[in-house]
C-alpha cells in the first residue's frame, strides 16, 4: 500500500499528551538499535519516523485510535530479537516499543497460571514460576533476550516443544489491542472452549499484524524435581536421529521433554566461544537429551533404559551431563558460529519428525553439489531444523546469486516432504519472497482477507508476511 501519511507536529503533540514528552522518540534520540532487530542487524537501517514508548494498554489503544484515523503505519516492537524482520518499521511510521510494559502482574501457585504484559522476558517467567515450584514450559533459545509477546507474535516453540507444545499452548487468555484501538481479551482460563473461533491460536503466529498483544495470561506446570540432562554421541545426524524416532516411541516411559540435535561443528564453535568444554568430545554429532524425574531412583531406572536405547542405534557414546552449561551453550550457538563464520544465512525449517532422515539426506547432497557447508541446531524432538548456511568454497561474490539458488531448491524439498518455511522465526519480511514461491495461492488469500478484516487500512506492522497489494 502506498496511501500512508507522514507524522506531522501536530500528532507528535498528541501522541506527547497520550504517553508523555519523554516516551516519544525522534530524530537523533532514536537509537540505531530501533533500526533493525536480531535478523536483520547487518542490512540496511530502516529508522522509523518516532519511537512511541507507551506505559498500559490503554495508551496503546490510544495510539491505534490516532495511527488508523490518520493512516500512520505502526510497527510493535518487543525484545528485538527477532529473526525474520518482523520488529523492523519498513513503512517509516512509528514504532512501537512496548518495554514499558513489563510487569509479573500476578501469580496463582494453587490454580496454576500468571499473567504477565507484553515486555517480561521470557526467562524472568521461567526464574518466577520456578521460585514458587512450577514450571512455564515455553523455552525458545533466545530466552535470556525475547519477550513474552515476541513469543506469542512467532508462536515460538524452543526446548520443550517436545512434551508441552509451543507458545500457543501455554495460553489461557491474551488481551491484545486490535488497529482501530479497542481492547479485547480472547479465550479464557478454561481447560477447554469451543465457543467461536479459536482467535488466540490466530494471533499466536501472525507476526504483529493483526493485534497487539498486551496481556497475557498463562498456564504453568508442576515442577518436576529433578531434570536429568544426557548427551549421546553418533557416527553422523542420520544415526542420532533414528534415536530421536525411538525416543518418542518411548517418550511417555522416560518423561522426555527436550531432544537436540547438534553437529560437531557446532558443538566445538560452541566451547571455543564459551572457553570451556562442556561436551567432553569433537569425534561426532549429538543429541542433547533432557528428561524428568521424581528421585534419584526414577534417574537410574531412566537412564538404563536411555542407554539401552541407545545401543540399539549406533551410538558412539552417552552418559549424564551437568545441564545448566550445556543449555547456555545451546542457546548461543548463532553467536559462537558467527565468531568464526560470519557469513552466512539462518533457515528456520520444519518437516514431520519420521522424515527429517530425507531432509538431512536431501540437505547434505544439496550443499555438496553447491559447495556450500551447514551447520545445525534443530530441536529434532518436533522436527523444527534451525540451520546456518555458509559459504564453504563458494566465492563471496558468488554467495548472494549462489544462495537465492539454493534456497529455493532446498524450500522445495522442504514442502516435498511435508514441512513448511518456519517453525516459530516467522516469515517477517526476509522470507516473505519465498513465501510467496511455495503456499497455495488460495492459501495466501485466505490470509490477506483476514489482514483486510482485522486491518481494513493496513496500518498494523505492514509489509511482513506477505504484501498485500501483490500475490
Amino acid at each position: 500500500m502506498s496511501n500512508y501519511k507522514k507524522v506531522t507536529s501536530n500528532i507528535i503533540v498528541k501522541l506527547q499528551i497520550i504517553v508523555g514528552v519523554e516516551h516519544v522518540l525522534s530524530g537523533a534520540a532514536i537509537l540505531d538499535h530501533y533500526a533493525y532487530d536480531a535478523g536483520t542487524r547487518k542490512d540496511i537501517l530502516r529508522y522509523p519516523e518516532l519511537v512511541v514508548l507507551p506505559g498500559s494498554s490503554q495508551e496503546v489503544a490510544e495510539i491505534m485510535k490516532l495511527a488508523n484515523k490518520h493512516l500512520i503505519p505502526v510497527t510493535p516492537r518487543g525484545g528485538g530479537s527477532g529473526l525474520a524482520g518482523g520488529a523492523v518499521a519498513l513503512k517509516g511510521g512509528i514504532l512501537l516499543d512496548l518495554v514499558r510494559m513489563n510487569r509479573i502482574i500476578h501469580v496463582d501457585i494453587a490454580a496454576k497460571y500468571m499473567i504477565v504484559e507484553a515486555a517480561v522476558r521470557t526467562l524472568d517467567i521461567q526464574n518466577e514460576a520456578k521460585r514458587h515450584g512450577l514450571l512455564y514450559a515455553g523455552d525458545p533459545c533466545s530466552s535470556d533476550d525475547c519477550v513474552i509477546a515476541g513469543n506469542v507474535a512467532t508462536n515460538a516453540g524452543g526446548n520443550k516443544a517436545v512434551k508441552y507444545g509451543v507458545t500457543a499452548d501455554q495460553i489461557y487468555e491474551l488481551e491484545i489491542v486490535t488497529p482501530q484501538g479497542k481492547i479485547l481479551t480472547l479465550g479464557g482460563r478454561l481447560k477447554k472452549n469451543s465457543t467461536g473461533y479459536s482467535l488466540i491460536k490466530l494471533i499466536a503466529g501472525s507476526e504483529g499484524t493483526l493485534g497487539i498483544i498486551t496481556k497475557i495470561t498463562l498456564k504453568l506446570q508442576k515442577l518436576a524435581p529433578l531434570l536429568p540432562n544426557f548427551l549421546a554421541i553418533f557416527p553422523n545426524l542420520a544415526a542420532a536421529v533414528t534415536l530421536v524416532e525411538a525416543l518418542l516411541a518411548e517418550k511417555n516411559a522416560l518423561d522426555t521433554t527436550s531432544l537436540e540435535l547438534m553437529d560437531r561443528h557446532t558443538v566445538i564453535a560452541i566451547e571455543n566461544y564459551q572457553k570451556t568444554k562442556i561436551f567432553y568430545g569433537d569425534i561426532g554429532d549429538v543429541l542433547l537429551i533432557q528428561l524428568e524425574a521424581q528421585n534419584q531412583e526414577d534417574v537410574r531406572f531412566k537412564e538404563l533404559y536411555l542407554k539401552e536405547l541407545c545401543s540399539l542405534h549406533n551410538c558412539l557414546d552417552i552418559r549424564s551431563i551437568e545441564g545448566e552449561a550445556i543449555w547456555r551453550g545451546r542457546r548461543q550457538w548463532g553467536k559462537a558460529l558467527e565468531v568464526d563464520e560470519p557469513i552466512g544465512a539462518s533457515e528456520d525449517l520444519v518437516v514431520p519428525v519420521d522424515l527429517i532422515t530425507p531432509f538431512i539426506q536431501n540437505l547434505e547432497s544439496l550443499a555438496t553439489s553447491f559447495q556450500f557447508d551447514f551447520r545445525i541446531a534443530g530441536h529434532a524432538g518436533d522436527g523444527n531444523l534451525h540451520l546456518r548456511i555458509l559459504p564453504g568454497t563458494v566465492p563471496i561474490e558468488e554467495w548472494e546469486n549462489k544462495l537465492k539458488e539454493f534456497r529455493e531448491v532446498l524450500y522445495a524439498v522442504t514442502y516435498s516432504l511435508g514441512g513448511r518455511l518456519s517453525g516459530e522465526h516467522g516469515i517477517g519480511f526476509k522470507r516473505k519472497y519465498f513465501l510467496r514461491s511455495v503456499i497455495q495461492p488460495d492459501e495466501l488469500e485466505l490470509m490477506k482477507n483476514l489482514k483486510k478484516a482485522f486491518d481494513p487500512n493496513f496500518i498494523l506492522n505492514p509489509g511482513k508476511i506477505f504484501d498485500i497489494d501483490a500475490s
